[in-house]
């Protein structure tokens, strides 16, 4: 197999499985998700019959010189055409329905392609199509038609990625919208490379015939392909991360959350686990509310000064800077939690929580920075003297804990 086949071809076998199984979990109902996998399907149908072994087979079975060409080229341009009906839909510019124009134009260009290929002259065997149509009219007209249709598709789809990603808020689709406007960018790149090669044959100059220039040809195509599959694949590769983040995230909250509901066991939303066993941002969001709320109902144990005789206690064992706040507010959560446990009456108006997020990101910050200490000795042992300080019972370990 040529480089250019061993690099093409699981690229796009595998963007078509890909996008098969998200076609699967939108139970067929996302039109982006049909166009998409068109698009990758086409293409790897018409890239496998271009190598030149499967191309051999075609020819020798159906017994139509060099008809592997015009099956290469026929997917390439519905390919082209579910990729225009993907953009639509990914910008907004669809409705739910087919461009008409894009359907009757694929429709008119595979009628034309195939009527100027049975004219064109064709070798027998496994000759070049381009070499041997070089000298003829209908032979160029048929390299012409296809690049021409390839690049109306690509200049269509750069249009509306132009257009709305220059308004789509920042994000994994915008990123996506302007990766896929530099796959078009590069894609006209290519077809103007393949359209000054082209006329250069047709018209015998000698200069721009060489293994170079062909092998350029090819790159330009590779690159063009993927970047194309990096602006589809962003959003996932995106929201992956995120998950990854938001699970992290939720370990480092989980230690906390559990010791919280010790005392506030009334907290806990009522969620069945399967909601949220495969959604760690959901998961995450439960955790901060829960957070939240079993602060809320533990505040009336706390006054201003609990929070000072932590903040001397943990600065004496070495707390400073960044680390101190979340130190006193999880010196004061472990006594508000043995206050709660050990039945005492909540006679304070102040919220135990000194360190308010101004947003979800920075709260999220705050309650990580709060459970990565909450178990330190130093911590422990202040709270242990808040306890006594305030004649509460001792619980280190409260149940569910130990």
């Amino acid at each position: 197999m040529r480089p250019f086949d061993l690099v093409v071809l699981p690229l796009v076998w595998v963007l078509t499985a890909w996008s098969l199984l998200g076609l699967r979990r939108a139970a067929g109902r996302d039109r982006g998700m049909w166009a998409l996998w068109a698009m990758w399907a086409l293409w790897a149908v018409a890239f496998t019959v271009g190598v030149p072994a499967v191309r051999r087979v075609i020819d020798a079975v159906l017994g139509v010189a060099s008809v592997t060409n015009l099956l290469v080229h026929l997917p390439a341009l519905a390919a082209t055409s579910a990729m225009v009906e993907f953009v639509r839909e990914l910008t907004g510019h669809s409705r739910g329905r087919l461009s008409r124009v894009n359907l009757i134009g694929l429709a008119v260009a595979m009628v034309l392609l195939t009527s100027v290929f049975a004219v064109m002259p064709r070798p027998p065997g496994d000759v070049d199509l381009l070499t041997y149509s070089q000298n003829s009219p209908a032979g160029f007209l048929y390299w012409m038609i296809v690049t021409g249709v390839v690049a109306i598709g690509l200049a269509a789809c750069a249009v509306l990625c132009w257009i709305h990603g220059s308004h789509a808020h920042p994000g994994p689709v915008r990123t996506s919208l302007w990766l896929m406007r530099l796959s078009m960018i590069l894609g006209t790149v290519y077809l103007a490379h393949r359209l000054a090669y082209l006329t250069a044959r047709y018209l015998r100059l000698q200069w721009f015939d060489s293994a170079a220039v062909r092998a350029i040809t090819q790159a330009l195509l590779v690159l063009t392909l993927l970047l194309l599959a990096l602006s589809v694949l962003w959003p996932a590769l995106a929201g992956h991360r995120q998950r990854r983040i938001a699970a992290r995230q939720g370990r480092r909250i989980a230690p906390l959350w559990r010791l919280l509901q010790t005392a506030t066991p009334e907290v806990v939303l009522p969620l069945p686990d399967e909601l949220h066993r495969g959604n760690p941002r959901l998961r995450l969001y439960r955790y901060v509310i829960e957070v939240r709320d079993s602060v809320l109902a533990l505040e009336g144990h706390v006054d201003a000064a609990h929070v000072a005789a932590a903040e001397a206690e943990l600065r004496a064992a070495g707390f400073g800077g960044d680390r101190l706040a979340p130190a006193v507010e999880a010196a004061v959560l472990r006594y508000a939690i043995a206050a709660e446990l050990g039945l005492r009456e909540k006679v304070f108006d102040r919220r135990a929580v000194a360190g308010d997020g101004r947003d979800l990101d920075s709260e999220i910050r705050w309650i990580t920075q709060v459970a990565a200490v909450i178990d330190v000795p130093a911590v422990v042992l202040t709270a242990e003297r808040l306890y006594a300080m305030a004649g509460v019972p001792v619980v280190p370990n409260p149940p569910g804990q130990g």
